[in-house]
């Protein structure tokens, strides 16, 4: 029988093995070694997308059981990149074949592919089964996995270190640059990427000068940095600090299993094609039966697993009552809002609607400036055009005052501004459509719109992370002096946007913390306990200064802008979004009692993997009910 056909059976008789006894006193003893739970095309995604390689890493994922002494029995969790296996990496797949699976029992040879090793004996007849009807992943799987060289148990379980200095990725838990900052454990329970793979890649290095042979090096040192990203994982999931499901879905199939280590490292593994639903019933028969096992134990710190399942539905109690009232806004809808002179009828509905449902983006480039203060609500359409051509030749006349700098100008202002907008504005949204490439304009015109402010604003200049919000911008206004002019009132006119002032900050998490005392009071007794540090709240820093841009992706992120700037009900809807945040998931902060430094790690770690239109509504419904005590008092 094929490899993959087996993982197939496996997985679907992952019912009857969903007992988990180990004893006799169960319908079914289970064996050391048994794959419950096989999925493929599980990916792994990168914290921050990176030139020349795909968003979307896909995987092959099995969980299998091992008898444990302490804990019974734990579940192996192994994820294989599909890379690996269509190269039919024995060394990769071994680590989804468990040793006492009869693959193991039964090895069978084939011929490696890589030229830097002799070659092996003559390849066994194939089995006379024909291959049954799968799709055509599954096919990949069966063509790339048939067979598995004979391993030692050694090499099976061997364990690796990950150092405090490595590369962003070069684990298989993807810590972020502040992740790998605060990390002190120099060594790891997780396997880390196979630094033999890279050294097989290096094999195939190039004898000759020839182009064709330029260009194969090339791919291949594409290959090393995308198997340095996600190279193989596993992980005894029985010694887990805590699992975490977050469906995507209404269907709940679809969404993330988030995996956190005791040292606070994660790994997020996505599930874009269903089966997330069938992995939570094994991890919640599984939880259960440890449950069973341990509950005459003493608790000791390697028992202490915690597990949750967040579904992507509100109960109506925890709604907003208006929100199901409004669509998103898109053009018939816009001009309903204004008269037949361009005027806005009422700003409190249009404001309100925005809050609501957003607005389509292809009319973003109009709305924007009006939340943003550039245009005014009661202006007619003529208005606008003649305010837009006046603010032009202002905007050009700041731009002339900085190109006429005299040298000792210039010179200092390269050095408190230019310096750092040089830098910044190159690594600004690169993924996105609008910037990507060499010597693209758009970078050019970002980079002249923040010089040109800090001309415009001596007394604020240049704050690295400014390029993070003048991007968006640009993307949707698509004009330079609109985009300037929107920036300004972003900065001038919304609460949303903290200045780096020390004051400023202070205030908004003054704010932040009083909210949370009055909302989320366990939560706010665990920053207490952690004294001046813990009441800093270091991890929503960013959150507040770059407006959520870091933490959700964009589309998400400028929903959450939009009803920011409708203003409505209150100038400080961005903190009920970090109040939606911390009560979404945040639950591993108290249950844990993480310090701040895990804090930190903790939420940084769950940058871009978060449910954006979860945490809206549900900060929207922390609104309203806040809204219903103030007037009952």
């Amino acid at each position: 029988m094929s490899f993959g056909r087996l993982l197939r059976r496996a997985s679907s008789k992952a019912s009857d093995l969903l007992t988990f006894n180990v004893g006799t006193g169960g319908s079914r003893t289970v064996l050391d070694g048994e794959i419950i739970f096989s999925k493929n095309n599980v990916c792994v995604h990168p914290a921050e997308p990176l030139p020349g390689l795909p968003e979307h890493h896909p995987g092959y994922l099995c969980v299998h059981l091992e008898k444990d002494e302490a804990l019974g029995s734990t579940l192996i969790l192994t994820w294989v990149p599909n890379s690996r296996i269509q190269r039919q990496d024995e060394e990769a797949l071994r680590y989804i074949t468990p040793e006492s699976s009869p693959v193991h029992r039964n090895p069978r040879r084939r011929a490696h592919r890589s030229h830097s090793r002799p070659p092996p004996a003559p390849e066994e007849e194939e089995d006379e089964e024909g291959p049954e009807p799968a799709s055509q992943n599954q096919q990949l799987l069966e063509e790339g996995d048939e067979g598995s060289c004979e391993l030692s148990a050694d090499e099976v379980s061997r364990d690796s270190t990950l150092g405090s200095d490595s590369d962003t990725f070069s684990s298989p838990f993807c810590l972020s640059p502040v992740s790998e900052a605060l990390g002190e454990s120099s060594s790891s329970i997780f396997l880390d990427n196979e630094s033999s793979s890279a050294s097989s890649l290096d094999s195939h290095a190039p004898s000759e000068s020839s182009q064709s042979q330029g260009v194969r090096w090339e791919e291949q040192q594409k290959v090393m940095a995308l198997e340095q990203l996600c190279g193989v994982f596993r992980v005894d999931l029985g010694h887990m600090r805590s699992l975490r499901l977050f469906f995507s879905d209404e269907a709940c199939t679809c969404g993330q299993l988030v995996i956190a280590s005791r040292e606070s490292q994660y790994k997020i593994l996505h599930f874009h094609h269903t089966g997330l639903d069938k992995l939570a019933e094994v991890f919640q028969q599984w939880k259960c039966c440890r449950e069973t096992q341990l509950k005459d134990q003493v608790s000791d710190e390697k028992s202490c697993m915690q597990f949750s399942i967040r579904r992507p539905t509100l109960p109506s109690a925890e709604t907003h009552p208006e929100e199901r009232l409004y669509r998103r806004l898109d053009v018939s809808s816009w001009l309903r809002h204004l008269n037949n002179s361009g005027q806005v009828l009422e700003e409190y509905k249009l404001r309100k609607a925005i809050f609501f449902g957003g607005i389509d983006p292809s009319i973003r480039g109009e709305v924007w400036p009006f939340l943003l203060h550039y245009y005014s609500y009661e202006s007619a359409s003529e208005e606008r055009e003649a305010w837009r051509l006046q603010k032009r030749v202002e905007y050009q006349e700041i731009q002339q005052r900085r190109l006429s700098m005299s040298p000792e100008q210039h010179s200092e202002f390269w050095r408190k501004v230019q310096f750092t907008v040089d830098k910044d504005v190159v690594r600004t949204d690169r993924s996105n459509m609008f910037f990507r490439g060499e010597n693209n304009p758009n970078v050019e015109i970002m980079r002249r719109i923040l010089l040109n402010y800090a001309v415009f604003n001596p007394d604020m200049g240049y704050c690295q992370g400014m390029s993070d919000l003048v991007a968006p911008l640009l993307t949707e206004i698509q004009d330079e002096s609109d985009t300037f002019w929107c920036f300004v009132g972003l900065m001038e006119n919304t609460i949303f946007i903290s200045s780096p002032r020390d004051e400023d900050m202070e205030r908004q998490l003054m704010y932040l913390r009083e909210l949370l005392r009055l909302m989320l009071p366990r939560f706010h007794q665990h920053l207490t306990r952690l004294g001046e540090d813990g009441l800093q709240l270091l991890f929503c820093h960013r959150w507040v200064l770059l407006c959520f841009k870091r933490e959700f992706p964009d589309a998400e992120a400028l929903r959450m802008w939009e009803a920011c700037w409708a203003h409505y009900q209150t100038d400080y809807f961005h903190l009920f979004l970090c109040v939606a945040i911390i009560v979404l998931y945040g639950d591993d902060v108290t249950e844990q009692q993480l310090a701040t430094d895990q804090m930190l790690l903790h939420f940084s770690n769950l940058s871009m993997h978060m449910n954006g239109e979860l945490v809206l509504r549900k900060s929207s419904s922390w609104l309203c009910m806040l809204c219903l005590c103030v007037m009952q008092k």
